[in-house]
């Protein structure tokens, strides 16, 4: 009798906008076997995640301009298959800062090729509690929970003992029994991301019915040739709109050579340095810059660009 052939273990990694995912995803991608797939969704035109994730195999696979878990027939069995065909020894899927990790889990499982080993889902300490309250995402927040093995409730750094507080209140009640493990920038040693069996079969669905993500939040992009001033882009940040609820890319400044990779969420930013390839022809020294809105309609360059006279 022969052995049953051999599957491609798959981890899905998620959490709502800005908790951490892609931190996270360096650090698993540091961990993992040589040729490992990696599939990462980013809501809108611009995939910031898949040209900062340290992917040394040429495995990454880019889903791009939309949610997969409300297009997963579209795109993501497509990119599976495609991950499959190369024959990894590990896949690793990152989904939408909107999207649901148990949608994206499932689906993976159809493919007899592969077998679930870990879903995981951050939480942003600092910010868990408002976004659970917020009439427009608190539902999608609180589905991301739904079948998650482990829950990393990340930025404890950036949390007030109050947030901090309502924040493992809310994960008891989203997630009863699951382990949580409190961690600053997903820092965590890689003997806790292993898990002896998956949730997803255990642990029932949120209640309420799957929502089209497209029709909830609004992606947003601004490329520009011309260069900001850094304290007047500092200014503007600081205000931006609370229906503005991520911001990120690459910002050309007037007094650097080179453009900075700008992280912004819930008026809280960092730049740092720009890692791309710039061999690429679509990766210009220009500014390119994408947002998710839970609003219509905001003119991204006139909010960043506001005062910058």
């Amino acid at each position: 009798m022969s052995p049953p052939p051999a599957t491609i273990p798959v981890s899905v990694i998620g959490g709502f906008l800005g908790s951490g995912k892609t931190t996270l995803m360096n650090r698993l991608l540091a961990e993992s076997p040589a040729r490992t797939a990696v599939l990462v969704n980013d809501f809108g035109e611009i995939n910031v995640d898949a040209a900062v994730l340290n992917s040394g195999d040429g495995l990454t696979f880019e889903l791009a301009n939309g949610c997969i878990c409300c297009s997963m027939a579209d795109g993501l069995a497509s990119a599976i298959a495609r991950a499959v065909a190369a024959a990894p020894a590990r896949i690793l899927i990152e989904t939408s800062g909107v999207g649901e990790p148990r949608r994206v889990a499932e689906y993976a499982l159809l493919d007899p090729a592969l077998h679930l080993d870990l879903v995981v889902t951050l939480a942003d300490a600092a910010n868990l509690p408002d976004q659970l309250e917020d009439p427009l995402v608190g539902d999608t927040v609180a589905r991301q929970f739904d079948g998650a093995d482990l829950i990393l409730l990340n930025r404890v750094d950036m949390a007030g003992p109050q947030a901090r507080d309502a924040a493992r209140a809310a994960l008891r009640r989203l997630a009863p029994g699951r382990p949580v493990i409190e961690t600053v920038r997903a820092e965590i040693p890689a003997a806790l991301l292993v898990r002896d069996e998956v949730t997803i079969f255990a642990a029932a669905p949120h209640g309420h019915h799957h929502a089209g993500h497209d029709r909830i939040f609004h992606p947003l992009t601004l490329t520009d040739p011309q260069p900001f001033d850094r304290a007047a882009l500092n200014r503007a940040l600081g205000r931006l709109p609370r229906s503005l609820l991520r911001l990120k890319g690459w910002v050309q400044f007037t007094d650097a050579p080179h453009p900075q990779l700008l992280q912004w969420v819930q008026g809280q930013w960092e730049f740092g340095p720009d890692t791309r390839d710039h061999g690429a022809p679509d990766q210009a020294p220009a500014t390119r810059l994408m947002a998710i809105a839970s609003t219509p309609g905001l003119d991204l360059a006139a909010l960043l660009r506001g005062d910058a006279d």
